[in-house]
């Protein structure tokens, strides 16, 4: 179910962005939102790190031209989702907060990655608005995902 959830979003997230404009409205951050919506339901963390490095690999295959980028990205984030999960508890607005912390994080490191490497001059105005651009849509996807597993936790169809 972890792998469906996964793929799910890798996929929606690449539809999106093909129907967003980049500079558009909304920034679709689905895959980092399952992996977030997904780590209560490991119960080893080093499963939990080898998805994270996996996703963050194929999502450097498949949507960006940088090679381990994201993976190393995505593995300090799950890092921090898993700090997360242990401080705060699993329910609903729990699980908003930590979208919300990890897409602030994930902008400002990937940012100041890329202004790092001349790849980008730094705005501020810029990172804030990334930022606000990736919790509007990105909010919405967690609570239809946070709703979605807990009635397949609920049915009894998912055993972890």
């Amino acid at each position: 179910m972890k792998i469906v959830i996964l793929l799910v979003s890798f996929l929606l997230e690449g539809i999106i962005s093909n129907f967003v404009p980049i500079n558009g409205f909304l920034a679709p951050l689905f895959t980092l939102v399952a992996l977030i919506m997904i780590c209560p339901l490991f119960s080893e963390s080093t499963d939990y790190y080898k998805y994270a490095f996996f996703t963050g690999l194929a999502y450097d295959l498949f949507y960006t031209d940088t090679i381990i980028f994201h993976a190393i990205i995505f593995c300090f984030m799950a890092f921090i989702i898993m700090r997360l999960n242990i401080v705060l508890s699993d329910n609903f607005i729990n699980a908003l907060i930590t979208v919300s912390v990890c897409i602030l994080m994930y902008r400002v490191l990937t940012y100041g990655l890329l202004v790092f490497i001349n790849n980008m001059s730094f705005e501020v105005l810029t990172l804030i608005n990334s930022i606000l651009k990736s919790l509007i849509l990105n909010l919405i996807y967690g609570m239809i995902l946070f709703v979605v597993i807990r009635k397949l936790k609920r049915k009894g169809k998912y055993h972890y």
